[in-house]
């Protein structure tokens, strides 16, 4: 409460930005240690959420009042005109503060009480359970085993605990295959398909420096290979556009090329010729290609697949755009189509459409497992295992199996929320709206084949409200680790939830079982 200097504003003026004629309603604000109210003379109320507010922009004074802009995360604009700058400035400032707290010990999770006694709130941390989910999926089996290597997070902290490899991997395999992966996310079973005995498997990207190869991996992506009995090759799907790679592989040559030319004056007292210069090059080069991406020589059975998925900063720059298209007002239908392209948004939707789509082929017309993963394995490999798995499987598109869904491929494989969202004050750079994406791409799929999926757009606008509200603890941390040292912090106190609707208001009653 030491950040509200101003409790209550009459005579607010809240402005309907989209109208001709700029109407507006007469009321008044209300700043809570959570929330900001503003109740019109109607008595209709208006709550927005500390952190669900993105941007506070105050505006130069008119005659009418002092114009206060607030953006949300939720993509909501609200426009107050406070009658004195005073008032106005304060809410500012009070908002400034409210809206970017400075450690998970202040969200709305750790006061919040829903009214919950302790075997309630219990019973929500454990209404999902993973190894249910693996055992649906029919592992483990002959080919498929359970791993205690991460029992105590030591080989990978952003990894959960229970993990399921292929049988024939042994534990120096494991850990050798982390010590060669960006921060030891080393390959491991996401999905299983039953009927193909495919696999989807992810991981992150190989950090092998100077060094050639990584015999311990090479193993780890041979047994992925050889737990499908059908098919013998698998896919590695870099979901990173091939444009980086050369990108890389530029850098590379020139870091090479600067060594090259120090080596041989520390080393060497004869001349060079540049013959001799350009096979040392080479040489050097080709060993550093096993930085960033699999050297395609020391994998046998391997196809590769690059599919063009951009990174953060680039959503996050495209977001800003499309945000911006849709906040000007008086926009031709023209000029919004013209900006809706330029953004890229809808480029990028389809990206990652396209990469699940190709994931879900290779496993259901070629028998083939498909090992995916982009730098770290928490954004773009999150994205494309979770679509792919819901095109596979319809019980992913029920409301349980989706939930169960994001649990698995999101939450408990470390997809950086809070870094994402944006809810501590930490580094604007590491926001990025990565699982607003893929809730986007099955909002596309639901208007496509609403008959496919038990639940409608209400279901995934409720979810996204949760991942930027802080409200529960499903979504704070950035990896199963932090959420259990946090829900320690708490005493256990943090309620666990995705949907706080009545069933009726999400439930697509048009859906046919059998699709």
């Amino acid at each position: 409460m030491e950040h509200i200097r101003t409790t209550k504003v009459e005579q607010v003026k809240l402005l309907d930005r989209f109208s001709t004629n700029n109407k507006s309603l007469t009321g008044t604000l209300y700043l809570t240690a959570t929330h900001l109210l503003f109740i019109d003379s109607h008595q209709k109320e208006t709550w927005i959420l500390h952190h669900h507010i993105a941007s506070v922009e105050k505006l130069a004074l008119t005659t009418s009042g002092c114009p206060l802009v607030i953006q949300c995360k939720n993509f909501r604009i609200v426009h107050f005109i406070v009658p004195r700058e005073r008032d106005c400035h304060d809410i500012y400032n009070s908002l400034l503060q409210l809206s970017k707290q400075a450690k998970y010990e202040d969200l709305y999770a750790f006061s919040y009480n829903p009214k919950q006694n302790d075997s309630e709130r219990l019973q929500g941390w454990q209404l999902i359970d993973l190894a249910e989910e693996y055992k649906r999926m029919g592992v483990p089996n002959s080919n498929w085993q359970l791993s205690d290597a991460n029992r105590e997070y030591k080989i990978c902290e952003t990894y959960p605990r229970e993990l399921y490899v292929p049988r024939i991997a042994s534990k120096p395999i494991i850990v050798g295959s982390s010590k060669f992966r960006s921060k030891g996310r080393f390959p491991v079973l996401s999905y299983y398909h039953q009927d193909k005995e495919a696999a989807i498997c992810r991981c992150s990207q190989p950090l092998s420096g100077f060094s050639a190869r990584c015999l311990e991996d090479e193993h780890l992506l041979q047994a992925i290979s050889k737990a499908n009995p059908v098919n013998r090759y698998m896919y590695v799907m870099d979901t990173r556009p091939k444009h980086r790679m050369q990108s890389w592989w530029d850098t590379q040559k020139d870091i090479g090329r600067i060594i090259v030319r120090i080596s041989s004056k520390i080393w060497s007292d004869e001349r060079i010729t540049e013959s001799d210069e350009k096979k040392r090059l080479n040489a050097m080069a080709n060993r550093a290609a096993g930085k960033g991406y699999e050297n395609e020589d020391n994998y046998s059975n391997i196809r590769f697949q690059f599919v063009g998925i951009e990174n953060i900063h680039v959503m996050r720059s495209s977001l800003q755009k499309l945000l911006e298209v849709n906040g000007t007002k008086g926009l031709s239908v023209n000029d919004f189509y013209s900006g809706l392209e330029s953004s890229g948004w809808l480029r990028h939707i389809k990206a990652v459409m396209d990469a699940a789509i190709f994931l879900a082929k290779a496993i259901m017309v070629e028998n083939a497992s498909v090992l995916v993963h982009c730098s770290d394995g928490w954004d773009r490999t999150s994205q494309v295992c979770s679509l792919g798995s819901l095109l596979l499987d319809s019980y992913y598109r029920t409301v349980k199996g989706f939930m169960v869904l994001i649990e698995k491929d999101w939450i408990a494989f470390g997809h950086k929320f809070s870094e994402r969202c944006g809810h501590l004050d930490g580094d604007p750079k590491e926001v990025s709206p990565v699982f607003t994406q893929f809730l986007e791409c099955v909002w596309h799929l639901t208007e496509q084949f609403p008959q496919a999926f038990e639940f409608n757009e209400a279901f995934l606008l409720q979810i996204h409200e949760h991942i930027h509200s802080c409200q529960f603890g499903n979504f704070l941390g950035n990896c199963q680790k932090e959420r259990e040292e946090l829900k320690k912090l708490s005493n256990a106190k943090i309620s666990k939830q995705m949907i706080s609707l009545p069933r009726s208001y999400y439930i697509q009653f048009i859906r046919n079982p059998r699709l």
